[in-house]
């Protein structure tokens, strides 16, 4: 099953994509910012990534740099 990341911080945004894409037969996790989501990359792969550019303790921008250079996930397709 092809499995997505949201990094949203506004919980209606982010419940509205999982709604939407797990009706459509997608995994989903959702998390409220860049740490969460480092977080759960650690415990989990996935298959994507959206993610909102201005979130609080790390942004959507910050999130992308540690993902491409830092952490070396530059296979992941990310969505800002």
């Amino acid at each position: 099953m092809f499995k997505i990341l949201i990094a949203e911080d506004d919980r209606e945004l982010r419940q509205l994509f999982y709604h939407v894409l797990t009706k459509h037969g997608y995994a989903v996790t959702g998390v409220s910012n860049g740490k969460e989501a480092l977080a759960a990359i650690d415990q989990s792969y996935f298959d994507m990534i959206i993610s909102d550019i201005m979130m609080p303790e790390m942004d959507g921008l910050e999130l992308c740099e540690h993902l491409k250079s830092e952490l070396d996930y530059s296979h992941i397709p990310i969505i800002l």
